[in-house]
């Protein structure tokens, strides 16, 4: 399964004084091809020196099936759940603020692109969004 990349353009600007409160993030859109076991869809980007505080995360329903089997997860590259461990809000079309206790102040050391991961496959795959936003600040 190929990774889809969904946003278009760098997401930081000025960064501001060190400790000044971040959020990045975006309204990402998901296809149904992309809520396949292991489908991967690059959300958006973070900067070097970005520590993350919290997550928000309020999905649609992308599964629409009497019994949802769907789960997300968000992390990057080195670990696809270090922020939100397969979660079954796109199941119904439900929210969370739960980060992950790997993601709580992890700081990254280089521009990182965000990843949201189906760790497990839709039952009925329906396109959707996930609107998804991490909360820190930078070092």
């Amino acid at each position: 399964m190929a990774t889809r990349t969904d946003f278009t353009q760098p997401q930081a600007g000025s960064q501001g004084f060190a400790r000044t409160g971040k959020t990045f993030g975006r309204r990402v859109s998901f296809l149904t091809t992309d809520l396949v076991l292991n489908g991967v869809v690059e959300a958006f980007m973070v900067p070097a020196g970005f520590t993350v505080t919290g997550i928000i995360a309020v999905a649609s329903d992308m599964d629409t099936n009497g019994t949802p089997t769907l789960a997300l997860s968000v992390g990057d590259s080195g670990s696809a759940t270090r922020h939100l461990s397969s979660s079954t809000i796109g199941q119904a079309g439900t929210s969370t603020q739960t980060l992950a206790a790997t993601g709580l102040l992890y700081t990254y050391t280089a521009d990182t692109k965000i990843l949201v991961t189906a760790s497990t496959a839709a039952a009925t795959a329906a396109a959707g969004t996930l609107d998804l936003y991490l909360q820190g600040f930078m070092q």
